[in-house]
């Protein structure tokens, strides 16, 4: 992947994007979650573009290295990331593009085709933390497994957010989003830099996974988007219940499970890349 990024002017912000292919190829677009930008995804442009796809992976607002325009506690919601994401495509002329999100990022693309289905040719969902599906369920294990995640993750991000405090901030939200003890301290430092380029954004995000107005009824609508559920095969409970709901009320929608990864491990290695390109293959 080029380390040279592009930038692209969206509603009045300059987002930063890496651009990988020729105009006539079929686009995909890769949107990426929390504690993440555009580096997530070099595997998936390098091995994407070399199959002939175009691939653009950009660092949504907020995320490393755009600046910071307006306030991020207020600006950095789901529904103004789909306006981005919405906009990106008009202007790059990409409609209909493969959209791939991941975690936060799946959320938006979500949000995304549900109010434009027609900028959408497939997506690929990877475990988005719609938290209202939990919220709204009639099941009471659904309802512990969403206090679950506000304990142990979105609590203790944001204490640590408010006291300035943002590797801890960072360490407690990939320790529970990755439900493993010590995962933040056992990762190399060039690891754990990455992860704090982006942890001042990560409280607003949690923020706007639990407040953000979604439900069964919007996604049982999208009928004409072939859509792909990835989870992993040791993701917290939390992530792959949301997963089990999205395929029960999203028509045209299958399911794979990453074996032997976590909520945010799947994009390495050749299984997820695999798939994805197998399910592209079936819907051209």
């Amino acid at each position: 992947m080029s380390n040279n990024p592009k930038i692209i002017e969206i509603g009045g912000r300059q987002l930063h994007y890496v651009d990988q292919g020729e105009e006539g190829q079929q686009p995909i677009i890769f949107i990426h979650g929390g504690l993440d930008d555009y580096r997530c995804w070099q595997f998936q442009i390098d091995s994407f573009f070399s199959n002939k796809y175009r691939a653009i992976s950009y660092s949504r607002r907020f995320a490393y290295p755009n600046k910071w325009i307006g306030d991020v506690a207020q600006d950095n919601t789901i529904e103004a990331n789909a306006k981005d994401l919405v906009e990106l495509i008009r202007k790059l002329d990409l409609a209909p593009a493969h959209l791939v999100g991941a975690s936060y990022g799946a959320f938006i693309t979500l949000y995304c085709a549900s109010k434009n289905p027609e900028l959408a040719k497939t997506m690929v969902l990877n475990e988005p933390p719609i938290m209202q599906f939990l919220a709204m369920s009639p099941i009471k294990e659904d309802v512990e497994l969403l206090q679950r995640f506000i304990t142990r993750i979105q609590r203790p991000n944001q204490d640590a957010s408010k006291r300035g405090d943002f590797k801890k901030a960072a360490q407690v939200a990939i320790d529970g989003i990755m439900g493993m003890e010590n995962y933040f301290e056992k990762l190399p430092e060039e690891g754990k830099q990455y992860l704090m380029d982006n942890a001042k954004s990560l409280e607003s995000e949690l923020e706007s996974s639990m407040s953000t107005s979604f439900t069964t009824e919007y996604v049982k609508q999208i009928t004409t988007i072939p859509t792909l559920l990835v989870k992993g095969e040791l993701s917290p409970k939390y992530f792959l219940r949301i997963v089990d709901i999205l395929s029960d009320n999203i028509p045209n929608s299958e399911q794979i499970v990453i074996p032997n990864v976590s909520h945010d491990d799947f994009k390495s290695g050749n299984f997820f890349t695999s798939k994805v390109m197998e399910f592209f293959a079936s819907h051209n």
